[in-house]
């Protein structure tokens, strides 16, 4: 398991330039923010972006929790470590929730948001969980979904959520992509380094796509 300070070292083996190295850290958790908050699909290839498509979640920071429904609101705050793709919503006695398609379509059903009663449909929305009806006492619903990795801090952090074989590929190329980005920013060549590294965490990032199970690979929208 690559640790925080590992990937550090690595990632200023490639850039050897003293003023950027107490930014690395920070890439390298961006990276990894990144790449578990979705890119562009990358299963046609690197050259070949999904422009509609994003990569898929990381399976290890699929999460449960639950949040209490207001008596007057059509809506409360997601969990604080909500990142994307609610899965799957039910009801304290279990019955499962339908998650509607999109939010229009749940405000078209919806339009004033003012149903009262059983709560029978619902979405997430601007980090809000939206549902109707509303529950005339508090209910609990319990909610799937893939939460935000944790930063890493400590030297011997690592990285949440990365597949083990993939850490050094992904996010030692991303943090040299990103300090070179900056570096190379205000010269007159074409960023051969910047496009060096981008190209090699594109590399990696495709094999990453493809090594996720088949069954949570479904294209995600934006």
């Amino acid at each position: 398991m690559a640790t925080f300070e590992y990937l550090i070292n690595k990632v200023n083996i490639l850039i050897d330039n003293p003023a950027i190295f107490d930014h690395l850290g920070d890439f390298i958790n961006q990276g990894v923010y990144e790449i578990a908050g979705g890119m562009p699909s990358l299963l046609d290839g690197i050259e070949d972006p999904l422009p509609n498509s994003l990569t898929p979640p990381l399976p290890e920071l699929f999460t449960i929790d639950t949040v209490t429904t207001s008596t007057s609101a059509a809506y409360v705050n997601m969990p604080t470590n909500f990142h994307r793709d609610l899965q799957f919503v039910s009801s304290s006695t279990g019955s499962e929730i339908d998650i509607a398609h999109s939010f229009i379509e749940f405000a078209e059903t919806y339009p004033l948001l003012n149903k009262s009663g059983r709560i029978s449909e619902s979405i997430e929305h601007g980090g809000k969980l939206y549902y109707q009806g509303i529950p005339t006492s508090s209910e609990t619903v319990t909610l799937h979904y893939y939460r935000k990795p944790v930063n890493m801090i400590n030297d011997d952090d690592t990285p949440d959520g990365i597949p083990e074989h993939l850490q050094e590929a992904l996010l030692v190329n991303f943090g040299a992509w990103k300090a070179y980005e900056r570096l190379e920013d205000d010269k007159d060549d074409e960023m051969k380094n910047t496009l060096k590294y981008k190209r090699f965490f594109l590399e990696a990032m495709r094999t990453l796509e493809l090594t996720i199970p088949s069954y949570t690979r479904g294209f995600m929208l934006r």
